[in-house]
């Protein structure tokens, strides 16, 4: 009675218990509408939140239960998405140490978020727990927000584009110009480095130059201009690559983003088609980069700089035209013209007087009525022009830049008199695939191979094909282990191409031999499992009697013979004949078996 009462004690104080519990985490989760948690280790992570307000900041309850029970935590740089469109794009610099740095020991952590456009964000929450040796656990949520107050970033795109379209005349120059001014008064450069998406620069006004390059990106891709992003990892900088009718032109919106005034010109539109030349002024790294073989937007072409396509540029170069043509007049074929902008920092006057040069080269001029050839280069602050020789005395060519299937070639030519130099361009070659295959990678028995058209002159390839890998060829086999009455055997096969190996297994061996089974039934215990061949059936040392027995016979022998068993039972004397595993003896009267007599017969 006292076990049953400790019992119902126990068992009360438990559910006791279990509904003080149920409240408390009712009274948790009470606090947050969603949560999203993993386990791993013995330790489980858990985010909470409640329903995100665009523009408003979103509070992320982070905490971790299991082992130490001091964690570190991290919150991961968000990412975005626009709606039904699987791109993300991290909203924040996800190399900064906001997002790479854990906090210190703790049981939880609040971290604050504020979405700001109709799309899906990515929120990647991490714990560590380094007594319980867990270095990286992570929760991976997913948040869709819609305002009509907070349109998605494509929206604002396309909204931009529409007002562009109808504002200009359509050409690409036009369109990528206004989308250009746009964007500028959109936002502001983020001093802090922290914002680096076109969703920061779209819907925060802030960002960095990377928020400036992918904002214009979407726009011009939206305008239908082809584009590309130029990354200058040597100066930690990336712009954009724009394509007008088959020539590329390199444009910075982050540099182009000043409200300075202290030049004779518009400094907001300095970046806007320069090639690449002019843009490693500003940025020294790029002409590291441009020079590379496989450098796909090399910028070379002027003719939609914006100073050019404006006419300023030839207002520029109107300062300069009495001074050259006074040295033309004095017959002079080598003279130098100081820059009048020679007092501003290089990267402004590199850049103004590479444009100025392109005008003074594209200019017609004229000695006593005759055209003359006038070559304008850029020296530092100065000019240096010269007149070629009109006669024909130049020396034979000298290739100074290979011509490749790439890159353009440049011969150089002397004159023999003056030792002036002159050059000519040597278009590229283009790629001459053959039209045979090579092999490139032969294909096996495990792996795929593949093949192409290589360039007769270079290392390029096209149309790579993907060689189906090829059929294994196996050798007879070897046993190399033979089965048996209980387990499996194993026969091995030898690729003769490869040397692989694969096995095959080998059934084990019917068992047909002979057997007798049997087995007891004993005092306290019932019927045992059946026995075999000698296999004791019992109990010893237990001082149990034997009440009944069965006998039956297995393999090919029992389709030939019956076996038949009577016994002498205590107080019953000899039963009747049971046969093939009936059972014979008092299991119903807890007699013990004295004698038992077996016949093997012949069935008929």
């Amino acid at each position: 009675m006292k076990r049953v009462g400790k019992r119902l004690i126990s068992t009360f104080l438990a559910f006791v218990l279990l509904i003080s519990n149920a409240t408390i985490i009712h009274a948790e989760e009470s606090q947050y509408a969603y949560s999203d948690e993993v386990s791993s280790g013995g330790v489980t992570l858990k985010v909470e939140w409640n329903d995100p307000e665009l523009g408003q900041e979103t509070t992320f309850h982070v905490s971790a239960s299991g082992e130490s029970g001091n964690y570190k935590f991290r919150m991961e740089a968000p990412s975005y998405t626009d709606p039904d469109v699987l791109s993300y794009e991290s909203v924040t610099d996800p190399s900064s140490g906001e997002w790479l740095n854990y906090t210190e020991a703790c049981s939880s952590h609040d971290y604050t978020f504020t979405m700001m456009a109709t799309g899906t964000y990515n929120f990647r929450f991490f714990v560590m727990d380094k007594t319980a040796n867990m270095n990286y656990l992570r929760t991976n949520t997913f948040i869709q927000v819609s305002s009509p107050n907070y349109p998605s970033v494509n929206s604002i795109v396309q909204s931009s584009v529409a007002q562009c379209n109808a504002e200009t005349d359509g050409s690409d120059y036009a369109k990528a110009l206004w989308l250009h001014d746009w964007l500028l008064n959109q936002l502001d450069y983020d001093k802090s480095l922290k914002w680096s998406s076109a969703e920061s620069a779209l819907t925060r006004g802030l960002g960095t130059c990377k928020s400036y390059e992918s904002a214009y990106s979407k726009l011009l891709t939206a305008a239908g201009i082809e584009n590309a992003e130029t990354r200058d990892t040597y100066d930690g900088h990336t712009w954009n690559a724009f394509n007008f009718d088959g020539e590329w032109y390199q444009v910075d919106c982050t540099w182009d983003d000043s409200n300075v005034d202290w030049y004779n010109f518009d400094e907001r539109r300095l970046y806007f088609g320069l090639t690449d030349e002019l843009m490693s002024i500003a940025h020294p790294g790029h002409a590291k980069i441009y020079t590379e073989a496989g450098y796909a937007t090399r910028s070379t072409s002027l003719v939609n700089n914006y100073f050019v396509k404006s006419g300023e540029a030839a207002k520029w170069m109107a300062a300069y035209k009495d001074r050259i043509q006074e040295n033309l007049n004095a017959g002079k074929t080598q003279f130098s013209i100081t820059a009048d902008n020679a007092t501003y920092p290089v990267s402004i006057y590199g850049i103004q007087n590479g444009i100025i040069a392109y005008v003074m080269n594209t200019t017609d001029w004229y000695v006593n009525g005759k055209k003359v050839d006038l070559v304008a280069q850029t020296n530092g602050a100065q000019f240096d022009f010269t007149v070629p020789c009109t006669e024909d005395k130049w020396d034979a060519d000298v290739i100074t830049t290979k011509v490749t299937c790439t890159k353009d070639g440049v011969k150089t030519y002397i004159c023999r008199d003056c030792k002036t130099t002159k050059t000519e361009v040597v278009k590229t070659l283009g790629h001459d695939y053959s039209s045979s295959w090579t092999v490139d990678k032969a294909a096996t028995c495990t792996n795929e191979g593949s093949k192409s058209h290589h360039c007769t002159r270079c290392d390029s390839k096209k149309d790579v094909t993907v060689i189906p890998k090829i059929s294994h060829s196996w050798d007879k086999g070897t046993i190399v282990k033979n089965p048996t009455y209980s387990e499996t055997g194993v026969k091995r096969y030898i690729c003769t191409k490869c040397g692989t190996t694969k096995d095959e297994s080998i059934a084990k061996l019917v068992d047909d031999r002979a057997s007798i089974l049997y087995k007891t039934h004993v005092q306290d215990i019932g019927w045992q499992g059946w026995k075999s061949n000698g296999t004791m059936s019992g109990t010893s040392g237990q001082s149990k009697r034997l009440e009944a027995i069965r006998i039956k016979l297995s393999g090919e022998i029992a389709n030939k013979y019956d076996v038949y068993y009577r016994v002498h039972c205590q107080d019953f004397g000899w039963l009747g004949w049971a046969k093939n595993g009936e059972a014979s003896g008092s299991e119903d009267f807890s007699k013990r078996l004295e004698r038992i007599e077996i016949r093997l017969v012949k069935k008929r």
